[in-house]
């Protein structure tokens, strides 16, 4: 057989594997115009992917925020095989438990995550973690006399998962379009009438906003506030340093409960454990997912605060805590995610991610600062992103018509490859914990040369 038929052989399977997909994979975020042409993933090293013709990509997303450790650690794969060969699951629901789960759940509260938090339920996926919490607050309330304290207030811009409650949080009305009525128990803030002295978060939000929708909708009524460090899926839109710890105050004013969504920032993405360790601020619950395991196998949660975990053990006979899945704590996911969080912490890649972060800031601002179809360019730790505009100097968007920010991302694959994702023309990116300063370097330079050519 020739090379040149061994390729023929080779594209055919290829173009199989293309019409399977479109015949009968329904895929997250589905529109059918944007998948005729998929990239087929084959494998992965560190960075690095490669599809099934063998191109290569750097990953500047982390995937989809989650591969911390990066792609191709034998170590995870045989964290997990060792736990398989023991057993295949267990039951974790009341009377039983396995050893995984007990360690994992002890390593995040001494000390790993905030010092407040005491318990954790585990989950599959953020948007787990995120219904779970909703509800754990309004069970708390409940449990407290206060059943009234059943609405939770979000934000434009957020995300927050893909479940119908969790959908209704999200603050960013294309996911909403098609699935509704959605729970009239969700609300989010808005921007008041009339100025404040606040210093404004990167999209122009403040401590205000909060505020004044407590106002709107009776601190009474209210069970939590949720709320992302850094607005990730939405566009990664960061804080101002007073933000929380503002937020934090109004919160315990009105007796609401904070729940901090770090799905995407926690274990390490902007160069700390999780991100409010950097402005000294603690939630009621932190909901995780994603990089606890890397992404090598499913695996969320929800951690929660002392006083919630007291309620929660002495709650009476007729008022179980009646939530449940049937993987929580699966065994070999907390296997992974103990030794995925080994290998965090023996390379010391939250240090490399803070280092790295630095780096592709900079390297972002003096590539693209002054381009005069950029800006508001904003990072945190290892997590970037910023806004294609029609005239920087005024601020002119682009119609989301014309497609400007798919046509960057596409560019920046097909030329410069390098994979990331776009939110209207708004880029974001987040390369894997062990990216290094050549890597980041490529990333910069491949990025600056798609915005140049899509842009003119």
């Amino acid at each position: 057989m020739t090379t040149d038929e061994q390729a023929m052989l080779d594209e055919a399977a290829i173009a199989g594997l293309v019409r399977d997909d479109l015949a009968h994979l329904i895929h997250p975020q589905y529109y059918a115009p944007d998948h005729q042409h998929p990239v087929i993933y084959d494998r992965g090293e560190g960075v690095w992917l490669t599809d099934v013709r063998g191109r290569r990509y750097i990953d500047g997303l982390s995937s989809l925020w989650n591969v911390a450790v990066g792609h191709g650690r034998e170590e995870l794969a045989d964290a997990a095989a060792e736990q398989i060969r023991k057993a295949a699951f267990v039951n974790n629901y009341t009377g039983f438990s396995n050893v995984p789960a007990i360690e994992l759940a002890t390593k995040l509260t001494s000390g790993l995550a905030y010092d407040n938090l005491e318990g954790v339920f585990f989950t599959n996926s953020g948007s787990e973690s995120n219904e779970g919490a909703v509800k754990t607050a309004r069970f708390y309330w409940n449990l407290v006399g206060r059943p009234e304290k059943v609405k939770v207030i979000a934000r434009p811009r957020a995300y927050h998962g893909g479940t119908l409650l969790t959908t209704a949080m999200t603050g960013l009305p294309p996911f909403w379009k098609y699935f509704g009525p959605l729970p009239a128990e969700v609300v989010h803030t808005e921007a008041p009438e009339g100025d404040c002295d606040c210093i404004m978060n990167a999209d122009g939000e403040c401590a205000c906003w909060l505020e004044t929708a407590i106002e709107r909708e009776g601190a009474e009524t209210v069970a939590a506030f949720i709320a992302e460090p850094v607005k990730g899926a939405g566009g990664v839109w960061t804080p101002a340093d007073e933000y929380f710890p503002k937020v934090r105050e109004i919160c315990d004013r009105n007796e609401i409960l904070f729940i901090a969504d770090e799905v995407i920032t926690g274990y390490g993405r902007t160069g700390h454990w999780f991100a409010l360790e950097r402005w000294g601020v603690q939630p009621d619950i932190l909901t995780m997912a994603k990089a606890i395991t890397s992404g090598y196998i499913p695996l969320g949660g929800f951690l929660v605060s002392g006083a919630i975990m007291d309620a929660l053990r002495e709650t009476p006979p007729d008022a179980r805590f009646m939530h449940a899945y049937t993987n929580s704590a699966h065994p070999t996911a907390a296997a992974v995610a103990l030794r995925n969080l080994q290998i965090i912490e023996d390379e010391g890649l939250i240090a490399n991610a803070a280092a790295m972060g630095d780096r592709l800031g900079r390297g972002l601002r003096d590539a693209l600062g002054e381009h005069p179809h950029v800006a508001n360019i904003r990072s945190l730790g290892l997590i970037a992103g910023m806004s294609l505009v029609r005239d920087a100097s005024t601020g002119e968007r682009y119609e989301p018509s014309e497609g400007v920010g798919g046509s960057v991302a596409r560019h920046l694959r097909e030329e410069g490859g390098v994979v990331t994702r776009f939110v209207v023309d708004e880029l974001v990116m987040a390369p894997p914990l062990v990216v290094s300063e050549d890597e980041v370097d490529q990333i910069v330079a491949a990025l600056a040369d798609a915005v140049d050519a899509v842009t003119g």
